[in-house]
This record gives C-alpha cells, structure tokens and sequence, in this order.
C-alpha cells in the first residue's frame, strides 16, 4: 500500500502561461510523491483509482501526474477502473512502453480520463510500439516518448522517423541526455529529421508542444481544450499567437494548364512524397490530367488528388491482368495528405467533389488489399471493390474500386 507516513500526493501550481498563448484556469495539479505508490497499489486498480479521486476531491483539482512508471498493462487496468468516474479529473502517467511482455497491449477507454501518457524506456519493434502508440492515440491519449540517448541509440533513426510522419499518434517526444530531463525535443533533431513534405515546403512556425517545457502544463491544455484541439496547435515564427491547422482550408479543382509552375511542382512532390505510388509517370499524369484537386493553409499544399487520363498501355495492362476494359474510365487518384492534416476528413471530401465533376466520364481506383485506411475511406465514399489483380510493380495484390453509382454500367 502507500508508504505510511508520507503524503501520497503534493501540489503543483504550474508555471505561468505567455498571456500571447491560450488561457488556463488557475487550478493546480497533483503529482505523486515518487516512491510513496508502491507495486500493491499498482496490481490493485481498484484501491488506486479509489485513492486518486479521494485525493483529487479533497484538493479541488482538475489533474493528477503519477511519476512512478507503470507497465501497459497496469496502466489498462487503472484505465478500467477510471472509467467508472468519467470526467472526474485527467491524469497524466508514466508507462514502460514494453511491447516484448506477455499478452497485446489493451489501450484504456476515452472515459478513463487518461489524457497524457510519458512513455520511457522503449523495448520491441518498431512496428510492434507503432501499434500500441496507434490503440493510446485511438483513445483519446496525448503520447509522449521519451528517449535516452544512450540506451535508446539503435531506436533513434527509425522511431524519429516514425514520430515526424505520425504526428497524430506521437504528439511529443524528447531525446533525454543523461542527468538531464526535458519534455521537449530538440530543435536540431526535429530538423534534422523532418519529413520529405517539410523539407519541400515547410509549414511555418513550430508545433506548439514544444513551446510548452513542462508536463503539469501540458496536462492542464489537455484537459482544458482536449488532445485533437491542442495536437493541430502552432506557433508561428515569434511565438506570439497560436493558429489552429485546418481552420482556414482553400480547396481548388483545376485543370492542369491553370496551374503555375511552382503549384504543380509542389503537387507532384507531394504525390512522390507519399510513398504509395511509382514515381516514374507522376508529373506526365499530372501535366495531362482531366482535374486536379488541392487544398492549401497558409499558402501550403496540405492535401491533393487527381482524375487522370490513363494512358493506353497502362489500360490494356489493368485489361490483360484483370479482365477489365477501362479505356472509357478516368482513374481517381495520387490522393496525399500531409501527416498534419490527417484525421479531418480532407481525403474523403476531395474523392467526393472529384467523383462528382466526372461529368459523364466514368470513374475507378486501385487500392492495394493491404491498404485498409484507404479501403474505408472508399467504403464511406460508396465506391465498391470489383476485380483484383497481382501487381508486378508492387508486388502486392491490388484491388479495382468503383463508385456505386456506375456499377450498372459495367
């Protein structure tokens, strides 16, 4: 049980905010005294969730931090438990993202009130941690990885690269130097690692985490305005406001000759950059498309798509390996999304306006079977498989989508 003679828990006022960010209530937040919540408390859920909303009751806060780490399955079992006290307070808390234990990692439900998970000392694939950090940020949880420098070094490159990709299932991270802790990751790494979309056309100023050096604050924004709000946070050069992505979205359908030159470029890089696609007829598909779509922020291209013109050889291929005659059709697709913007719906909006300016031009996709995201997407946009066929490109079966509206006419 907790330590006799020692408050379990202590407050902390949180630093004051830069009256130029979004406002926080002055409330406090609770911490855990490190030590004091032994192994018994943490293999009975139901006395620990019980002690939490004792103790946030009776100091009136609207958060609690419990430093002493847990393993994922510990952390689900308290989750459970939380549950039964919905919207009691939000909890932060440290978890071992140990993947190599016994059993699949079960993410808590959004009504625990879990709202930020300090994962350390990561142990297993990189697919495998993918997965789990994939369940947490499903359920509504703000993660953040923290690294070692020394002991994590083999895991750097490929989860930096993870990290910088996924910015909606990592939400922060930190490289930690021994002796030193910090809830921000390095400006020189990000850098260094930024993603191919950035490296082409950088979204200005910086994700807002990383104005934010202290966890208890962090915390409080989470519970204040929740994860999906203060994930799309940035900060623009100055740090003097804070704009929210997606909020000011322009959407253009045009033919291809309308575009200027730069706007193209940045749309072909874009197709490349997505990594779903051959890149060697993306520019001569785009110069002759039927309709391009694009939406930009801030004078980016977060988002396209396309109706192309198949080539021919490209349409008696699909006939050969198929038994499909597509000559009539345009092919929807090089559909990409920027890692900021995913989540908002853009991709599935973009397939529909695009179906819809076909005119009397009938429409399909390919989507790889293994490409289940895209597959729902189709779903939700009332497109249906019809043929597949054994791509020697990919090296992968490829599925031939359909919106139902034209079925009839096959």
């Amino acid at each position: 049980m907790v330590k006799q003679g020692t408050p379990p828990f202590r407050i902390f006022n949180p630093p004051v905010v830069n009256p130029s960010l979004p406002p926080l209530p002055s409330s406090a937040v609770l911490t855990d005294q490190p030590g004091t919540i032994k192994q018994a408390d943490l293999e009975s859920p139901e006395a620990l969730a019980a002690l939490l909303k004792k103790e946030a009751a009776a100091r009136n806060v609207k958060g609690m931090r419990l430093t002493d780490p847990m393993t994922p399955g510990q952390v689900s079992a308290l989750g459970d438990e939380m549950a039964k006290f919905p919207g009691s307070f939000g909890l932060a808390v440290t978890v071992r993202l140990d993947t190599e234990g016994d059993g699949p990692v079960r993410a808590p439900s959004a009504q625990s009130g879990i709202k930020l998970v300090e994962w350390i000392h990561p142990k297993g694939r990189i697919a495998s941690l993918a997965q789990v950090l994939k369940a947490f940020s499903k359920a509504g949880t703000w993660n953040h990885v923290g690294l070692s420098a020394e002991r994590d070094r083999h895991l750097m490159e490929p989860f930096m690269r993870f990290a910088i990709a996924n910015p909606n299932i990592v939400h922060s991270w930190a490289v930690v130097e021994p002796g030193h802790s910090s809830l921000v990751g390095p400006l020189s790494l990000i850098d260094s690692f930024f993603s191919t979309y950035s490296r082409y056309s950088p979204l200005p100023g910086r994700p807002f985490w990383q104005y934010v050096s202290d966890p208890f604050q962090l915390l409080q924004y989470l519970i204040e305005y929740g994860v999906k709000k203060v994930m799309r946070w940035r900060v623009p050069p100055g740090g003097h406001a804070v704009n929210t992505l997606g909020e000011n979205l322009g959407c253009r359908f045009v033919k291809p000759q309308a575009l200027l030159p730069k706007r193209l470029d940045e749309i072909c890089q874009m197709v490349e950059y997505s990594g779903s696609v051959g890149t060697q007829w993306v520019r001569y598909n785009l110069e002759r498309a039927f309709l391009i779509a694009y939406v930009t922020e801030m004078d980016v291209v977060v988002a396209n798509s396309s109706l192309k013109n198949p080539r021919p050889e490209y349409i008696a291929a699909l006939n050969d390996r198929a038994g499909m005659d597509l000559s009539s059709y345009l092919e929807r697709g090089y559909t990409s999304v920027r890692p900021e913007y995913r989540g908002l719906g853009i991709g599935t909006r973009l397939l529909e306006e695009l179906t819809s300016r076909a005119g009397d031009r009938k429409v399909f996709s390919l989507i790889g079977e293994d490409n289940i995201a895209t597959q729902k997407i189709a779903l939700r946009n009332r497109t249906r498989k019809v043929s597949t066929f054994f791509s020697r490109r990919t090296g992968k079966q490829m599925g031939i989508w359909i919106p139902e509206t034209m079925l009839d006419a096959l």
